[in-house]
């Protein structure tokens, strides 16, 4: 039988993932260690691997909190907040005009950042309330994220519409309080009264915060971004995501070696056989997202390194250069030499 309690479909951005581990400096841990206990691409520091998946985002915080051991981790991750971190999303808000146009957005691409919980946005009599609805299934984790979630719309509110006086008028939070010596840090970020065991995590705010410009509107740039945002999102809800957690998963594994089908289930919290089933459900195969993955690290690479051939072969899981070069050319109709010497005189020419 298959235990597939931890299974999480999605995957979550990278650039929200340094949000966290940013956060976690503070506390003396070094990003790269913390990637490496939790069996994460270092890629994920540089871009190099853009999403991981939903179950490696939740093992990471899980190693986060336990390590950092502090109830106010995802509350305090907002001191870390940057444009960035939202990617996409965060920029699609700095070029909106009002603050509602900026937060009628998000529930549309929220899942550029991640999806492990959706916002719901409801005008409730004098207020206008914000929700978000986790799908964490990890009790540790789900208050932090929740806490993370609240104090960075506050603050990036704040930021992106050069106030920071704005607070919401109440805070509401499903879990238990971390205690009365920590409700300090709560007033400090919300400046409001802040409910815990409320039953949903939701905050209330003054109707005029829809109406408050933006620092820096731009109508023309909003434009270009959401059709490249619709884009994105389109292709990632294209993209059954029992593929993109493999994909995800395989990026993150083949930095060291060329995973094993029934590792990577492992890692997914499922038998191989289930594996098999849901990719040929999503008419794919676990042979077809390793082969794509290996044409795009080999052109990538083959670009962007110096490294030989047979260097190349060797990393990405070949036991002969001659068996990478015939299955290179069956990609791309050219030899790595070939297609190396091409792309450098196009660049040249350019």
């Amino acid at each position: 039988m298959d235990n597939n309690n931890n299974y999480l479909p999605g995957s979550v951005s990278s650039a929200f993932v340094r949000l966290f581990l940013r956060t976690a400096q503070d506390y003396g841990v070094t990003p790269s260690d913390a990637l490496d206990n939790c069996d994460i691409g270092r890629g994920v520091l540089d871009n190099t691997v853009q999403r991981i998946s939903a179950n490696e985002f939740q093992r990471l915080m899980r190693w986060l909190i336990i390590t950092t051991d502090d109830p106010l981790f995802g509350l305090k991750s907002a001191r870390h907040l940057m444009p960035g971190a939202f990617g996409m999303v965060g920029y699609l808000i700095m070029s909106c005009r009002t603050g509602g146009e900026a937060l009628r957005l998000v529930p549309r691409y929220e899942s550029l950042i991640g999806n492990l919980g959706h916002t719901e946005l409801n005008e409730e009599g004098n207020t206008f309330a914000i929700s978000w609805v986790s799908t964490c299934d990890d009790d540790l984790v789900r208050p932090h994220l929740v806490e993370e979630y609240m104090a960075t719309t506050v603050e990036y509110a704040r930021w992106v519409t050069g106030r920071p006086e704005i607070h919401p008028i109440r805070v509401y939070l499903d879990h238990k309080s971390p205690g009365d010596t920590y409700l300090t840090a709560y007033r400090d970020i919300f400046k409001c009264e802040v409910t815990f065991d409320a039953g949903a995590n939701k905050m209330e705010f003054s109707p005029e915060l829809m109406s408050l410009p933006m620092h820096q509107p731009d109508p023309l740039l909003l434009k270009t971004l959401q059709e490249q945002a619709d884009r994105m999102t389109r292709d990632l809800q294209q993209s059954d995501p029992i593929v993109v957690q493999v994909r995800s998963t395989l990026l993150a594994m083949m930095e060291t070696s060329i995973p094993r089908r029934e590792r990577v289930a492992s890692r997914l919290g499922m038998s191989e056989r289930t594996l098999q089933r849901r990719l040929l459900e999503a008419e794919s195969s676990y042979q077809q997202i390793l082969d794509d993955l290996r044409q795009q690290l080999a052109e990538d690479w083959l670009l962007s390194q110096n490294w030989s051939v047979s260097e190349i072969a060797a990393r990405l899981g070949f036991t002969e250069p001659r068996s990478f070069q015939r299955r290179f050319k069956t990609w791309t109709g050219f030899s790595p030499g070939e297609f190396r010497k091409q792309r450098q005189r196009q660049s040249e020419s350019a």
